[in-house]
């Protein structure tokens, strides 16, 4: 009775990792408020040109193509990737942040901005990569617009976070 079979033995603690459910949860947190917000500002960008969901369509065919256009020109496929690959780069900022100043509780304020700051560096990087549509619809004051949004909103996202790490 006192040995147990192999099949019967506690696994090792440390055999799996552990995902840090708090870490993960205020990253996404963190990201939800940037991300309301500067998809308000795209649409608003959209609207000023014309239709609301201009920027999007322009976002989405980045990465569908020529296959995310349709013969009239607006497509809610094109436009649907390019609110999903906005909420999901949004939300990954997020989840920079918490990992950032979650690791040091110093200068949170500091990795916002340089978020902020390599957000807008990467969308210019994409819009000049790219160009075509896109070019037409994000300026690089909208750009920088955009950073300064995520930078100031991330704090505040973190702020709502309902685990502090």
């Amino acid at each position: 009775m006192g040995s147990r079979s192999p099949l019967e033995r506690r696994l090792i603690g440390g055999f799996l990792c552990a995902v840090r459910q708090p870490r993960l949860v205020t990253g996404i947190t963190s990201g939800v408020i940037p991300a309301a917000a500067t998809t308000g500002m795209l649409f608003g960008y959209g609207i000023r040109l014309g239709g609301a969901s201009r920027v999007f369509q322009a976002i989405g065919s980045l990465l569908l193509g020529r296959a995310g256009e349709s013969a009239s020109g607006s497509s809610s496929l094109a436009t649907g990737v390019g609110l999903l690959l906005h909420v999901v780069a949004t939300l990954a900022c997020g989840l920079a942040y918490a990992s950032l100043a979650g690791d040091s509780d110093e200068h949170p304020i500091a990795w916002a901005i340089v978020i902020g700051a390599a957000a807008s560096a990467l969308a210019f990087l994409a819009v000049r990569t790219f160009a075509g549509s896109i070019a037409l619809v994000l300026t690089p004051g909208n750009l920088i617009a955009i950073g300064a949004v995520i930078a100031i909103t991330l704090p505040i996202g973190m702020r709502f976070a309902p685990t502090r790490l």
